[in-house]
């Protein structure tokens, strides 16, 4: 288990959280040192600075989404509580900002890691998802029981669910990241590869009205370099506008078509 997820689990424990309408952000980082305020922030949804003792967590005014606002500021905490719970990794006076889920740098992995556990914690979420397949409809219900936003519950649900499901993250009318879980069809899909004309997000990127309903779509559109990828696969495609950063959220996951 990752850093970000123990400490998670301990702040869980530390404070008594039940279940997740239980858990105040804000009153925990207060209670740990942090202050969060709304501010004017140029490319990215959040930034914090500290020390070992205290911090400041900085969340850009443009966001309206409250999920996406818990997210990143569960993101900036947990910079500060695996620097403060750990015995490794201590340094000075620290500023860092939030652009993606998926990070090569290992503390921004382990902040996602962190901001996951702490607002879905895996026995909490499991116990809500219950094997139920992945539909746009339970995505929408982890969504509001945990009060995320559906990018958060589409990966969680990824993370820890048993059916198939991809979540796409593209800007600029390419992919910058990708999450296919173990249970999915297709599994090959570069960095930098083209949002296909065939999906909703490509509307978006030249300019169009993008239609947010959920579409069906060969899945080939977006898998046309992944040669186990079937012909006859079809996939359910629901794409979600993240304004803030000018980017696309695609979610995908296997119809019966197949």
């Amino acid at each position: 288990m990752s850093r970000g997820k123990k400490i998670a689990e301990q702040i869980i424990d530390k404070y008594c959280i039940k279940n997740p309408r239980d858990l105040n952000l804000e009153e925990i980082a207060n209670a740990e040192g942090l202050i969060i305020e709304e501010s004017n922030i140029s490319g990215s949804l959040g930034k914090i600075i500290f020390n070992d003792d205290y911090g400041l967590i900085l969340i850009n005014k443009s966001i309206n989404n409250e999920g996406l606002k818990r997210f990143t500021i569960a993101h900036e905490m947990g910079h500060y509580l695996i620097n403060k719970y750990s015995s490794q990794n201590k340094h000075g006076w620290t500023i860092d900002s939030f652009g993606d889920y998926i990070s090569n740098r290992n503390h921004e992995t382990e902040a996602d890691h962190f901001a996951a556990e702490l607002l879905m914690h895996k026995p909490w979420f499991s116990k809500f998802i219950k094997n139920i397949p992945v539909c746009l409809d339970l995505i929408k219900q982890i969504s509001a029981e945990f009060n995320v936003s559906l990018t958060a519950a589409a990966l969680r649900y990824a993370e820890i669910g048993q059916y198939p499901i991809a979540v796409i993250m593209s800007k600029d009318a390419a992919v910058q990241w990708s999450f296919l879980n173990e249970y999915f069809p297709c599994k090959y899909l570069p960095g930098g590869s083209r949002v296909p004309k065939e999906s909703n997000a490509w509307d978006f990127f030249n300019g169009k009205e993008m239609s947010e309903d959920e579409d069906l779509i060969p899945a080939k559109s977006w898998f046309k370099q992944d040669l186990r990828c079937k012909a006859t696969t079809y996939l359910y495609e629901q794409n979600i506008v993240i304004p803030v950063i000018n980017s696309v959220m695609t979610i995908l996951w296997q119809s019966e078509y197949d």
